[in-house]
């Protein structure tokens, strides 16, 4: 399956091209957010970013489905 992943703020990768800021990622199917956090080698506490699938708040443990849109938010704070 292929998941379309929007990397937002200090989340977006450098490359040659620029800054990439949405990836589609091929995942096995039963794939969760979590594993994608994984694969992008993302190491961030939970609490600190927002996970969005379709448009809904998502949790680690959120199964994606073929074509799903997962958002990676990271918090933001400051005074």
């Amino acid at each position: 399956m292929v998941v379309t992943v929007q990397l937002h703020t200090i989340l977006q990768r450098q490359t040659p091209q620029g800054l990439v800021n949405r990836l589609d990622l091929a995942l096995p199917a039963g794939s969760t957010v979590g594993d994608v956090l994984k694969s992008l080698e993302i190491v961030m506490e939970p609490e600190a970013l927002l996970l969005v699938v379709n448009r809904r708040w998502a949790e680690l443990e959120t199964v994606l489905q073929d074509q799903d849109e997962l958002h990676l938010i990271p918090a933001i704070s400051g005074g």
